[in-house]
């Protein structure tokens, strides 16, 4: 039960985080697109079948957010770690050590990284860590904290499991 209101809660969080200019004129009056309410609301209610079939009813979803819904849908029927949706602005920015955009692919390789074959340790006792070394000797690593992503970026140069365990990236 717990996992089902989380998964509401999350859906509600990503509807309200959507700039409203951005959709302007594709939600009625200027608020979320009522199909991607439908299609998170899927997502939360474990449909995937009928949210796949919204996302190809959208016609007015850029590639951009198609692909990122389809990835959402995606990582939820394989039951993957969701973001924590105030979390997603701090991962994908210009910085080092992180996402410079926010793309279905930066996602997937952020969410494929929480397994227990990549758990490096705890951090300030509440914080699960995971990392792994991609085949061009880039590091991803991904910060866990009740069951959502919370932090994650990316180094072209590995950190040490000790560095990740206690500073900053």
């Amino acid at each position: 039960m717990r996992g089902v209101f989380r998964s509401v809660l999350v859906a509600l969080v990503l509807a309200g985080c959507v700039p409203r200019e951005e959709l302007r004129g594709t939600g009625g009056s200027g608020g979320f697109h009522t199909i991607q309410v439908r299609i998170l609301a899927l997502i939360a209610a474990r449909n995937y079948a009928q949210a796949y079939e919204y996302l190809e009813l959208a016609a007015d979803l850029t590639q951009e957010q198609h692909d990122r819904f389809k990835q959402m849908i995606s990582a939820a029927e394989r039951g993957l770690t969701p973001f924590l949706d105030g979390a997603v602005e701090h991962i994908f920015r210009e910085s080092p050590g992180h996402f410079a955009e926010d793309t279905a692919e930066a996602r997937e390789l952020i969410q494929t990284t929480v397994t227990e074959d990549n758990f490096v340790g705890i951090k300030a006792e509440v914080v699960r860590v995971y990392q792994r070394i991609l085949e061009t000797g880039g590091q991803i690593w991904v910060q866990v904290t009740d069951g959502t992503i919370r932090d994650a970026g990316r180094n072209l140069v590995p950190r040490s499991t000790e560095e990740l365990l206690k500073g900053r990236k």
